[in-house]
């Protein structure tokens, strides 16, 4: 039986892949800073995994003493850890690229067979990438170099971010940046769970996926009044208006301004990747509404 060591556990993707891990047999040693959550459902109804964990382990990524042995008897890490909300002064350069590097030690030390990342999928011909992605192709690069096999994993985007679609709509207005013409293909995360447990076969491998349809911000947008059943109203912000604002940001609030660079990014670029899974987008705007 093979042992994964899932860090991101209580996440919204690692829930997903701590139940697909359990469906197909793996051994799982979760490694988390709260245990507690294991035993609740997760911020997008994602699901209780307590029952399905194997071991928990107790540490946090960004404090390496929290860390030592925490890759011993393992064959894969998983690793989805990463911060979108500013948590405890911490930044992107400490948790995305320190943290998971720290990780990565443990795992070199440990002999680990392979080390998958969760990555983010981000075009090329971004201008600005922002310090999120920066921190991340950071660790990326450094994890490519190791002697740990490594899976990159880039999703589209998840379903759980479309949430905001929803939130803004029953409030009577959806704003999107741009012309909302820009498309993606979402994936959910129990499509993309089973992606990456499928994909623990590969060998030194970067993966891009998606869901199983591609939607405009617009169309996202309509769906949303569509499935509350109310009128819609859409209002577009010039992206050149939200970039101005960013270059504010970014000397007010680093954390905030590589957020807001993401979104600008994601919304004015398609974003699509070859499609998997089967959850689409009406379905799960259905289930939450």
């Amino acid at each position: 039986m093979k042992r994964v060591l899932v860090a991101g556990a209580t996440g919204y993707l690692g829930r997903y892949v701590v139940k697909e891990l359990k469906r197909q047999g793996f051994h799982i040693k979760a490694l988390v800073r709260s245990p507690q959550k294991l035993n609740r459902a997760g911020e997008f109804s994602d699901p209780v995994i307590g029952r399905d964990v194997d071991e928990v382990v107790e540490g946090d990524i960004t404090k390496p003493d929290t860390l030592k042995h925490v890759c011993d008897d393992v064959d894969y890490v998983f690793s989805s850890v990463g911060i979108t909300r500013k948590s405890n002064g911490l930044t992107f350069n400490d948790v995305d690229y320190k943290g998971n590097l720290n990780l990565l030690k443990e795992a070199e030390y440990s002999d680990v067979a392979k080390f998958m990342y969760i990555h983010v999928y981000a075009n090329d011909d971004w201008k600005d990438p922002g310090p999120l992605i920066e921190a991340k192709n950071r660790f990326v690069k450094v994890l490519r170099t190791s002697n740990v096999d490594h899976i990159i994993i880039r999703p589209t985007g998840y379903f759980s971010d479309l949430t905001q679609f929803m939130k803004m709509a029953r409030k009577g207005r959806v704003y999107l940046i741009g012309n909302g013409r820009a498309s993606m293909n979402p994936i959910h995360g129990e499509d993309l769970a089973q992606f990456c447990v499928k994909s623990l076969s590969e060998v030194n491998s970067t993966l891009d996926v998606g869901g199983p349809e591609t939607l405009t911000y617009r169309q996202i947008a309509q769906t949303a009044f569509d499935v509350l059943g109310e009128e819609e109203h859409i209002t577009h912000i010039p992206a050149g208006l939200i970039s101005s604002v960013s270059m504010v940001m970014k000397v007010i609030s680093r954390h905030n301004y590589g957020i807001l660079r993401f979104f600008i990014n994601v919304m004015t670029h398609d974003v699509t990747a070859p499609m998997y899974g089967k959850h689409k987008v009406r379905e799960i705007f259905h289930h939450i509404s």
